[in-house]
């Protein structure tokens, strides 16, 4: 029976998780743009693409489906070639 429920939880999470067919553009701004202009304590907005970010836009009546706070420098310093880890 657990695995049953694990399969289908698999499933659920696969359907919920796939991207899903985007039908208005929005607009974005250019990576080394955004980065030059955040701060540390920043909080960004972001819409996601997926099924479960229309769930969650739909249950919280937002444009918005999950926030990220930009920390900049503060995990100190990256290996060479790493994107750094700036958003939590």
């Amino acid at each position: 029976m657990n695995l049953r429920f694990t399969a289908l939880g698999r499933r659920l999470a696969d359907y919920l998780f796939a991207p899903k067919r985007q039908d208005s553009s929005v607009a974005t701004v250019a990576p080394q743009i955004l980065s030059a202009a955040l701060r540390p304590g920043d909080v960004l907005l972001v819409g996601g693409n997926t099924r479960i970010s229309v769930a969650i836009k739909y249950l919280t009546q937002s444009t918005w489906s999950h926030a990220t706070l930009f920390i900049g420098d503060a995990l100190g310093s990256f290996k060479q070639g790493e994107e750094p880890n700036v958003l939590m």
